[in-house]
């Protein structure tokens, strides 16, 4: 797929600033799981009314994982119903769910944000979904009931395949310090990220597919309240990522507290959710941290790992959100600045070996030595936009496959992004 001016959010309610993904095609969801449209590996666009249930079909293998993400765009600002969301999940042709469903309410997220997750398909030997055939995804809108819009909301779709690994070469989950399996920490437990690294001006994308490359170190920004920001940092096997935000005073004309103020968030390759925080704000500094597992394969396979945890299962592109509640709105003047302090701690290791050659997903766009890249993954200029960055960290969604970096050309650009 050739990459192009993302286009923006249409039909349905106006999603605001979201830019969806280049050349994405829209589909219309069935009623019924037998009608249920068929999608090839690639980006679309539908929309969904409250309460409603929209199906999609999807042919697989009996060998390669899949992710189909469902993310929905409210209107910037909008505040939503109490239930309302998206939920997404992947069944079997006689109704048995493969993997987790995931469903989330934008109230959970903190706002009207762009919000979503995705239903997978890991292959695993006594799993229902081992075979190969048809399965159905299913997305679901939440009720708008409590003060929410009854208009229809675009969404997007993504859907994006990973090959097989040779047996034996998973790995164990990851772990942390003390040799117990690893998880996103909870705030309280999330030291600020205080270490040094190139200081970045990014002011972020709209969303996924136009986030601003970045790399260990800090990143100055801003955002109106009501909006989010989006930063794609890559992460290596063996890896765990850190990241703080640390939102700045602004000029307020009364004292105020906004509940949910503000929000730090990260998603993964496949867009999955990894965790969310949310704090109050009330026009003076405020910080959010997080902090994840290390990056391992057999974090999707590990018994008694949490959400976060299993989430941390890909080498590749993570996205960092950053958001102010709509609620701030009226109380400050602008918008509200913000550093982001991003720390990737550990050497990336090789990580699983593929059944198929890495290389022929994303469209064999591998990050290279000599193309004229800074030594933060920037080209020259610091523009923070190199073309090919931005490939590495979405071409594989841009083009339907899961970005899956070749070992030696990953282990490469790790090592250079990493502070």
């Amino acid at each position: 797929m050739t990459a192009g001016p993302a286009g923006a959010v249409g039909n349905a309610e106006d999603g605001g600033a979201y830019r969806m993904a280049p050349g994405a095609s829209p589909v219309k969801g069935a009623t019924t799981a037998g009608d249920a449209p068929p999608l090839a590996e690639g980006m679309y666009t539908d929309s969904i009314k409250p309460g409603a249930t929209k199906y999609y079909s999807i042919e697989l293998d009996d060998a390669s994982s899949a992710y189909v993400s469902a993310i929905a765009v409210p209107r910037e600002g909008s505040v939503p119903g109490a239930q309302d969301g998206i939920g997404v999940s992947m069944l079997t042709e006689d109704g048995r769910r493969c993997g987790l469903g995931r469903r989330r309410t934008f109230a959970a997220q903190g706002g009207a944000y762009p919000t979503g997750d995705y239903a997978e398909r890991v292959v695993e030997p006594r799993g229902v979904c081992r075979s190969a055939g048809r399965y159905v995804v299913t997305v679901t809108r939440g009720e708008a009931t409590g003060g929410g819009s009854a208009a229809a909301l675009p969404i997007e779709l993504a859907y994006m395949s990973e090959p097989a690994v040779r047996k034996g070469t998973e790995g164990s989950p990851a772990a942390d310090g003390k040799g117990m399996p690893g998880a996103a920490r909870e705030p309280a437990a999330s030291p600020p990220v205080t270490s040094g690294g190139a200081e970045q001006n990014a002011e972020g994308g709209t969303g996924f597919n136009d986030a601003a490359d970045v790399r260990a170190g800090s990143v100055k920004g801003s955002v109106e309240p009501g909006g989010t920001r989006f930063y794609r940092v890559p992460v290596g096997w063996g890896q765990r990522l850190r990241v703080t935000a640390e939102f700045g005073a602004v000029p307020a004309g009364a004292a105020f507290h906004a509940a949910n103020g503000v929000r730090l968030a990260l998603s993964n390759t496949a867009r999955g959710l990894v965790t969310n925080r949310n704090g109050g704000y009330q026009g003076k500094p405020k910080a959010l941290s997080l902090e994840t597992a290390p990056v391992a394969y057999a974090n999707r396979l590990g018994a008694g790992l949490d959400a976060a945890t299993r989430a941390m299962r890909f080498a590749g592109a993570y996205y960092i959100q950053v958001s102010v509640n709509p609620a701030v709105a009226g109380k400050v003047s602008g918008s509200v600045p913000f550093t982001l302090r991003i720390g990737v701690e550990g050497e990336p290791d090789k990580g699983p070996e593929y059944a198929k050659d890495p290389g022929e997903f994303g469209g064999g766009m591998l990050p290279l030595a000599g193309d004229g890249m800074g030594p933060g993954g920037a080209r020259d200029g610091g523009s923070g936009r190199s073309d090919r960055l931005r490939l590495v960290g979405y071409a594989g969604v841009g083009t339907g496959s899961v970005l899956l970096l070749g070992l030696g050309g990953w282990t490469l650009a790790a090592r250079r992004w990493k502070s």
